[in-house]
C-alpha cells in the first residue's frame, strides 16, 4: 500500500505497459519549459488527500518556506510531507518529507532530500540527499544512509542536460506554457531513484475541486524508472498518469490521477492558501 501512496507522489502507479521504452506521449516537441524565476509565494500552501478506489489513504501538504544560501546560489525552500490516515496508517506508515531547495534565478533545483519510513516498516527511515548543484558531467551525487548509520554514495548517471527532482518539477509545470498538444521529456528525481517522464499539454477546461469548478489545464504523462546507469530499472512497470493545473494566474496543481490495477489513485486538493510574501515570478 505504502508504494501506491509513493508513486502517486510523483506519476501514480500505472497498470503494466510493454517492456520497450516509450516514445514521448504524441504532441507537438516545444522546448518551451519554464525559464527564470519559480512560480512560487513564500508562504504559499497546499493541502491533497490521496485516494485509492475511493478510500482515503493519505494526506499531503506542499508547502513553500524562506529563501536561503545553498550551494552558493539563493534558493527557496518547497518541502511536501505525506502522511497515512485512518486504516492505511495501521497497515503501512507514511510520514515522508520532501524537501527542494530551488534557485529563485533559474527555478532549477539546487539540493534534494528525502526522509521516509523504508517500505513495510514503521521504525527504519530512510535519509537520502541529492547534491543537484554537485553534479560533474553526467554524474549527480547522492547519499543514502538509514536511520543513524553512515551514509553511503549512490551517483546516479543522468542522460539530459538538466534534472529535476519531484517538488521542483510541479512547481515547473505550474509554469509551463504552450499550445495543446506541446510534448517535452523530462529526468525528475521521485527519492533516491531517477524517473524518465514524458509529458503533454492535453486538454483546456474546467475541473470540478473541493474549492468549487475550476479552469484547468490537463497534462499527460507517461513515466519509467531508470536504474543508477541510466537504463531502465528491470522488471518495473511503465505508468500513465495526468496532472490538472488551474488555468488562471495562479496556476495552482488541482489533481493527480492514474488508473491501476487496484483502481483509481487520485491527489485532489481540498485546500489553499496564497502565502504572504511576494511571488518570485511576476
Amino acid at each position: 500500500m505504502k508504494s501506491l501512496v509513493l508513486a502517486t507522489l510523483l506519476v501514480g502507479c500505472g497498470t503494466h505497459s510493454p517492456a520497450s521504452i516509450p516514445s514521448a506521449p504524441k504532441g507537438s516537441p516545444s522546448g518551451a519549459w519554464p525559464e527564470g524565476a519559480p512560480l512560487v509565494t513564500p508562504g504559499e500552501r497546499m493541502s491533497y488527500r490521496i485516494q485509492l478506489g475511493g478510500v482515503e489513504l493519505a494526506q499531503m501538504t506542499l508547502g513553500v518556506g524562506d529563501i536561503s544560501e545553498v550551494s552558493g546560489k539563493k534558493a527557496i525552500v518547497v518541502q511536501g510531507h505525506a502522511k497515512s490516515v485512518g486504516l492505511a496508517n495501521m497497515v503501512a506508515a507514511i510520514d515522508d518529507t520532501f524537501t527542494s531547495w530551488i534557485d529563485i534565478e533559474t527555478g532549477r533545483p539546487v539540493r534534494f532530500q528525502v526522509d521516509e519510513y523504508e517500505t513495510n516498516s514503521k521504525t527504519n527511515i530512510e535519509h537520502t540527499t541529492i547534491d543537484l548543484a554537485a553534479r560533474t558531467g553526467d554524474q549527480v551525487p547522492i547519499q543514502f544512509g538509514i536511520n543513524d548509520a553512515k551514509p553511503t554514495d549512490e551517483p546516479q548517471t543522468v542522460g539530459m542536460k538538466e534534472v529535476w527532482d519531484y517538488n521542483a518539477f510541479i512547481i515547473a509545470l505550474r509554469g509551463w506554457e504552450g499550445p495543446q498538444g506541446s510534448a517535452t521529456s523530462v529526468e525528475v528525481f521521485r527519492s533516491r531513484y531517477l524517473w524518465h517522464v514524458d509529458v503533454k499539454i492535453a486538454t483546456v477546461g474546467k475541473l470540478a475541486t473541493d474549492l468549487g469548478e475550476l479552469p484547468a489545464i490537463r497534462i499527460d504523462g507517461h513515466a519509467y524508472k531508470l536504474d543508477r546507469k541510466h537504463g531502465k530499472f528491470p522488471n518495473t512497470d511503465e505508468r500513465d498518469f495526468s496532472v490538472w493545473i488551474s488555468n488562471d494566474d495562479g496556476r495552482v496543481p488541482l489533481k493527480l490521477a492514474a488508473k491501476t490495477d487496484y483502481g483509481d489513485v487520485k491527489m485532489e486538493i481540498t485546500d489553499y492558501q496564497p502565502g504572504n510574501g511576494t511571488r518570485l515570478k511576476p
